[in-house]
């Protein structure tokens, strides 16, 4: 990993956002991007690798494989993670992490393969150096990915560290908020590009809205994020991750509609309010009190725009799943005509309940919640659209 030779390396994202990722990395300037699932490959040079972890809004983490191997059993993966010179790649006094992930019937168990790995690292270490990183499970300065199919063996070097969807601007959280880079990835789904004005109207701690006046603005994602992994490797090059850094910011866009968050419990307002102060967008997010299937705003929306919203459901609160959405439906047909819609639920028994027909059904994880991004056109007269 030199900074002017480019190498392999590869995004994680969320099932349902590889053909997102796959668009971003290519806007980004990647090279032989090629989806893979929950992911894509594609190849930079080490400022395209700060660039990837700094930009991409739908990366849970950018790895760079360092070994690819074949091995029949744990000891044999235990000698070849040993070949390899971890002492040039970070000091010592480091902490360290291993994440593995098995599909292999001869492992069945991934903290032990951890464990196996990590002996394997800090033997290496003493042997070298006559002494060895420590371990710290909660927040290393290195993390390193072991993934195993059959016998095929890739150790890469995580350079997120923490998953990019901890941004740093998130101060409180409602219940089972919405995940960041799902938020992103839906806004880019629904095909918002700040042209228009946003609305959640049940915006629970500000997750879509701050996502989406990033978007707008054109403001890269891992702005607040205080460290990276790979600021603690070696080669890290502070000079050109500056410079990066600096041009990122230069890149900021203007916005010249609304963004708009409602919710109806003045305390989850509060902890939006929060959220979207730490991200520094009070002048660009509007929060108000509202009850949306009772909708009254002293506000003009401005027009058009694209509602983004992710409802109750059953793991997030308790409610009469039929009566919501139906409710959700009067109140689209009735309060936002000329508007385009976009919920994310998982909730079979309530999509049958909103009385409007979706022009779109995307199939999406949430969490570990079977979900559906679903999108309703609401025309002017859409009050008389047939029921599913």
């Amino acid at each position: 990993m030199t900074e002017n030779k480019n190498f392999r390396m590869m995004a994680k994202t969320m099932q349902g956002l590889e053909e997102v990722l796959v668009k971003e990395l290519r806007q980004l300037g990647a090279m032989d991007v090629e989806p893979v699932k929950r992911g894509a490959t594609f190849k930079g040079d080490i400022g395209f690798m700060y660039k990837a972890n700094l930009w991409l809004r739908t990366a849970l983490r950018v790895l760079v494989p360092i070994k690819e191997f074949k091995a029949r059993n744990e000891d044999e993966i235990y000698k070849k993670v040993k070949d390899i010179a971890w002492e040039d790649l970070f000091d010592k006094d480091r902490t360290i992490v291993v994440d593995t992930t098995i599909y292999a019937q001869q492992y069945n168990h991934t903290l032990y393969m951890s464990q196996k790995v990590k002996d394997a690292i800090v033997d290496r270490f003493r042997e070298k150096t006559g002494s060895r990183p420590s371990v710290d499970t909660k927040n290393p300065d290195i993390r390193i990915d072991v993934y195993i199919y059959n016998e095929n063996v890739i150790v890469s070097m995580d350079s997120s560290g923490n998953s990019l969807h901890k941004r740093g601007y998130r101060t409180e959280a409602d219940v089972a908020p919405i995940n960041e880079v799902l938020a992103a990835g839906i806004l880019k789904l629904a095909g918002w590009d700040g042209l228009g004005s946003l609305i959640d109207p049940m915006c629970g701690s500000g997750t879509f809205l701050i996502e989406g006046a990033m978007i707008a603005h054109n403001i890269p994602p891992g702005v607040f994020r205080k460290d990276f992994a790979f600021k603690n490797w070696n080669n890290f090059d502070k000079e050109l991750y500056d410079l990066l850094f600096n041009k990122a910011l230069e890149k900021e866009k203007n916005f010249y509609y609304g963004i708009y968050g409602f919710d109806k419990d003045p305390r989850v307002l509060l902890k939006a309010r929060s959220n979207v102060k730490s991200a520094l967008m009070t002048e660009q997010v509007k929060l108000e009190k509202a009850d949306f299937m009772n909708f009254r705003s002293s506000r003009e929306l401005k027009r058009p725009g694209m509602l983004v919203f992710n409802p109750p459901y059953g793991v997030k609160i308790e409610a009469d799943i039929p009566e919501l959405y139906r409710g959700i439906g009067d109140t689209l047909k009735r309060d936002f005509a000329g508007y385009t819609a976009w919920m994310i639920t998982s909730s079979r028994e309530g999509l049958k309940h909103v009385g409007l027909r979706p022009s779109q059904k995307i199939p999406m994880i949430n969490g570990s919640l079977e979900s559906w991004l679903v999108r309703y056109d609401l025309y002017e007269g859409s009050r008389k659209a047939k029921k599913q």
